[in-house]
């Protein structure tokens, strides 16, 4: 995985926070690699105690997870559940309090009304308020969670300290513009979605998470929880325009500034070129073949 951060000019009084920070984010840096895993299941399970609490966030209960002391708080908004984190967690723990969130409808957390990253990033900001948890945090966004965090960030920014984003979802790609944003003709329809990756097996669009040699080494207690939700019916997620809707929004909340997060730590984690941007004839031709090899795969 690459790492990049960007430091951004600090004043006299950010100093402590700011060192604080980095020393998290760096501790993060040595254990990302092994923390998001995801598992399916042949059988269902009946349903586990919450690794944490639910907490009510207007009307329904979402679940936090949160474990050791100390200032700030890690906030992970993973694109995954909260025991997807179970090698990352404890060893953040060491070193200050970190909490995963489940957003309605995932793991323990109560069915929410209809999904959107705006609902996520209100769940969140409720759920660590009536929880007690003070800001400012540390948010650990993972591909999806990394926009959760950037729409956070727009609307809290005095209540963040630093980001980590994971694998941002869908970044630097062709994008359309927010709901009610005029269209250019470059970006009236969908990009498509990116091409597997060139390792990935014939006749296999994309690896499940138990093919990641990293999978063995969770705790028997997360694998038996992985088991337990890919067993569950999963429900809708967010369509692939509800998502680049969710980039422009936070692309759009930066309204032009350089430094979005001002003088706090930023950190870039990813897999090596996953995210480096393409012209626009090579993502045509990537999308294309993408094309061919689904339609030569798709048993349908």
């Amino acid at each position: 995985m690459l790492a990049t951060c960007e430091k951004q000019p600090l004043s006299a009084t950010s100093d402590i926070v700011y060192c604080k920070c980095l020393t998290i984010i760096l501790a993060l840096l040595c254990v990302l690699p092994v923390g998001t895993l995801a598992q399916k299941a042949d059988t269902a399970q009946n349903p586990p105690a919450p690794l944490g609490k639910l907490f009510d966030v207007g009307g329904y209960r979402v679940h936090l997870y949160c474990t050791g002391t100390g200032s700030p708080t890690v906030v992970i908004l993973g694109a995954d559940y909260s025991f997807d984190w179970g090698l990352v967690q404890p060893e953040i723990a060491a070193i200050t309090q970190i909490c995963a969130y489940d957003h309605s409808g995932s793991a323990w957390s109560d069915k929410g009304p209809k999904d959107s990253c705006a609902l996520r990033v209100q769940e969140v900001h409720t759920a660590l308020k009536n929880a007690g948890i003070a800001g400012p945090y540390v948010l650990v966004g993972h591909s999806l969670g990394a926009v959760i965090t950037r729409l956070y960030a727009a609307q809290y920014p005095d209540e963040v300290a630093g980001a980590v984003f994971i694998d941002h979802a869908f970044a630097m790609i062709n994008r359309r513009p927010a709901s009610g944003a005029p269209a250019t003709t470059a970006t009236t329809t969908t990009p498509p979605m990116p091409p597997p990756p060139a390792s990935a097996p014939a006749g296999r669009i994309a690896l499940g998470m138990t093919d990641d040699p990293n999978f063995s080494k969770l705790p028997a207690r997360d694998i038996d929880l992985h088991r337990w939700w890919g067993a569950q019916a999963q429900g809708n997620p967010l369509s692939m325009a509800d998502m680049l809707d969710c980039i422009a929004q936070a692309d759009a909340s930066i309204k032009g500034q350089i430094y979005s997060f001002g003088d706090k730590p930023l950190v870039d984690v990813s897999a090596a070129g996953a995210l480096r941007p393409a012209p626009p004839a090579v993502a045509e031709e990537r999308a294309s073949k993408y094309a061919e090899l689904q339609t030569k795969t798709d048993p349908t």
